[in-house]
């Protein structure tokens, strides 16, 4: 098994279909360092080559974790197309916020790279910004992290509407390069800014793909503290997310698609949009790598996405 790839835009790159999101939980403490490198020498042997991370992700454990994991590798890490987010800073405990500043962008990709031990960035990514963040200082520091290179590409993750803010600030420049877009069966509000972006050349890489599987049952090991977490996180969603929430419900029927997995059907649902060229998922557990791995070149029934797409 080996998973499909895709050009990523008029970006030049290569890309596999999906990419692993090295953030929580992987970077969880509760999971020890040997495994967490074990998962990511299976993604690049499963053809996954697409990593994501920030600086922000548990503190900086994340990328240094990352770091010591493409250090371990068999091949060098040049063919990996390696994303960070940037402009969220941890302020305390789990407390983040804003700061789009070029020295605080500056200094992240610097920080990022030397965790990462990379000589560039393959992508560096504008993290949820609001127009306010959006000034000529930051593109210009931008249009240098490019320039000098630093940076290989520059995009945009967020909403709809802040990916669509963010490429009417930078019109013209040529400075975007790929969104990031959230898409999924329960969060279809992105298809609008993903079908412009490709129209544009733009690489389209979605994330938050399997919705926190809140269409599925909660299923897990209760002696181990992630199933704690992910109940904690779902208790959570609940409260703060009730609409996403109650989208992902509709999605319910995802679990009884014959030969497919609820993970890999909303894959599957993800990967059958034409401009899509890659889709984020994070997993700490190797059986369901393989499992999500599995989704790759095959081909979602039509009435399932149909069906899908109703729920919207």
């Amino acid at each position: 098994m080996t998973v499909a790839t895709r050009r990523l835009g008029r970006t030049g790159w290569t890309v596999s279909e999906l990419a692993l999101s090295c953030t929580d939980p992987w970077a969880g403490r509760w999971l020890d360092e040997t495994s967490a490198i074990a998962l990511i020498q299976h993604a690049v042997k499963l053809g996954i080559t697409s990593f994501h991370t920030g600086p922000c992700y548990d503190g900086a454990r994340a990328q240094m974790r990352l770091g010591r994991a493409l250090k371990a590798l068999e091949t060098r890490p040049e063919h990996l197309m390696i994303s960070i987010n940037v402009g969220t800073v941890r302020v305390s405990g789990s407390h983040v916020a804003r700061d789009f500043s070029p020295d605080t962008i500056e200094l992240q990709v610097a920080q990022s790279l030397d965790r990462l031990g990379l000589e560039h960035m393959p992508l560096v990514c504008l993290d949820r910004p609001e127009a306010a963040y959006l000034s000529d200082d930051l593109l210009d520091t931008l249009a240098a992290l490019k320039g000098e290179g630093a940076a290989d590409l520059i995009g945009i993750a967020g909403t709809p509407q802040q990916i669509a803010t963010g490429l009417a600030a930078a019109r013209g420049t040529g400075l975007i390069d790929v969104i990031m877009p959230t898409y999924s069966p329960a969060d279809q509000d992105s298809e609008g800014v993903i079908e412009r972006a490709a129209q544009d050349g733009l690489g389209v890489i979605a994330t938050g793909t399997l919705a926190r599987m809140a269409f599925a049952p909660l299923a897990g090991d209760w002696s181990l503290p992630r199933t704690w977490w992910y109940a904690v996180r779902r208790a959570r969603d609940r409260l703060v997310a009730g609409g996403r929430v109650a989208r992902a419900k509709r999605c319910g029927f995802l679990s009884g698609v014959r030969d497919w997995t609820p993970a890999q059907t909303s894959l599957g649902f993800v990967l059958s949009h034409p401009d899509v060229h890659s889709a984020t998922f994070a997993t700490s557990d190797i059986r369901h790598l393989h499992e999500n791995a599995a989704a790759s070149g095959r081909i979602l029934p039509i009435a399932v996405i149909r069906r899908i797409v109703a729920t919207a």
